[in-house]
């Protein structure tokens, strides 16, 4: 089922209403907020890949916030928060490219959906949020890699591909809850379970919950289950985050079956096990100037690993660097120069040489991305970029590729 350029009206609509009648309200609470994000994609493919082509893709985020009153005498503060996502246009990866590690972090399937909605509470030291959630927008994530259009850089490459339908991230929120606990000024912990699959398809067909409300709970979905541990230097120069993710779910095997034998050779099933897991850690390093302002320059690296026997990857990692204001008279403007480096685990490696002996064998995928954000104005950021993918797919049999893309980012 696609979704007709038209239906970016109805995110349009509703919060053109909400922003109406929001101004409108005079009263100091409730505190609501709304807002229209927009981004407009153009891509073109000059060499390798699948082969080359161009693509044309949007998104439009439209939502709406709400806390309770500040000043109250009560020790709890509420927020909650709902939003209406369209994804139109084809993008790169699946409409020419054929990368591994999807080249723009706003392809999706094509619908209108009911995105993320959630209820939060803060009390004391403590945050609760439960409703649809992304797991995307609070674990494993890095500022510096938000500015790169790669999927790699932000939700990781060792998660996604080793979950099932990529875990509670874009494009489709998870039921879940998620807890957090501030242990000191510097340090916090947070968990977040959420269902299994996101999609309510083992087969990964995104049609099923192309509108964002089938929800199927558990069963032989399973739970993912991330923990994290965050920490920053007194200073704030130096920023941490280590943790670890659990799939509760049934995974076979990618290259053995229940006796050990390959099931590629035996032709019997894949051997199963009880769950899936992975772990991680990154680094965020302030090299100069203050956040914000010309002359910040940030550094990043992030690297996670999981286990040979059930997973796609046997580690990825991702490392990059931001600098603001990096022109004369251009003092918001960002240039980001980022690389990452996805590893094919020796077992689903293995495995695809028994299956497909006429093609190499996966290997790696390595993405080296530079990209410039450039502010127009209070709403609009114009964002020129180029990638440089070796190995797209996974292997040497596609040509290493370079792909030049242009984004268009409105807020309201």
């Amino acid at each position: 089922m696609k979704a007709c350029p038209w239906r970016l009206c109805l995110p349009l609509t509703v919060v053109f209403f909400l922003c109406h009648s929001a101004r409108g309200a005079e009263a100091p609470a409730p505190a609501f907020q709304a807002g229209l994000d927009v981004t407009l994609e153009a891509t073109a493919g000059f060499r390798g890949g699948a082969h080359t082509g161009h693509s044309a893709e949007a998104l439009a985020l439209s939502h709406l916030a709400w806390q309770s009153p500040a000043g109250g005498n009560s020790p709890v503060a509420w927020h909650a928060y709902a939003s209406v996502l369209t994804l139109t246009g084809e993008g790169p990866s699946g409409h020419f490219l054929g990368d591994f590690l999807a080249a723009s972090n706003i392809e999706g399937y094509h619908s209108t959906r009911l995105y993320s909605w959630w209820l939060e509470s803060e009390f004391a030291l403590w945050s609760v949020r439960v409703g649809a959630l992304l797991a995307d927008e609070e674990f494993a994530g890095t500022d510096v890699g938000g500015h790169f259009a790669n999927s790699a850089f932000g939700w990781p490459a060792f998660i996604s591909a080793n979950t099932v339908n990529t875990g509670p991230a874009f494009f489709v929120a998870a039921p879940g809850i998620r807890i957090a606990r501030t242990l000191n000024a510097n340090l916090t912990w947070r968990l977040g379970v959420y269902d299994g699959d996101t999609f309510d398809s083992t087969s990964g067909d995104p049609a099923i919950n192309h509108d964002g409300l089938h929800y199927r709970l558990g069963g032989d979905q399973g739970w993912f289950i991330v923990s994290e541990l965050a920490a920053k230097s007194s200073s704030g120069l130096t920023r941490w985050k280590a943790g670890t993710w659990w799939h509760t779910a049934t995974c076979p095997d990618v290259y053995r079956d229940a006796n050990g034998r390959p099931f590629a050779q035996s032709g019997l099933a894949p051997k199963n096990y009880s769950s899936n897991q992975g772990m991680y850690a990154a680094i965020e390093q302030t090299l100069a100037g203050k956040s914000g302002e010309p002359g910040h320059i940030d550094f990043y690296a992030r690297l996670g690993g999981d286990l040979a026997d059930r997973n796609t990857l046997a580690w990825a990692l991702d490392t990059g660097v931001s600098c603001t204001g990096p022109l004369p008279n251009r003092p918001t403007d960002v240039f980001s120069l980022g690389l990452t480096h996805a590893l094919f685990s020796a077992d689903f490696a293995a495995n695809s040489r028994l299956s497909t002996p006429g093609d190499p064998a996966p290997t790696y995928e390595q993405v080296i991305e530079a990209t410039y954000s450039a502010e127009i104005g209070g709403h609009l950021h114009l964002q020129p970029g180029v990638q440089f993918i070796r190995h797209p797919g996974g292997s040497s049999l596609l040509r290493d590729a370079l792909l030049c893309t242009f984004r268009a980012c409105l807020s309201f």
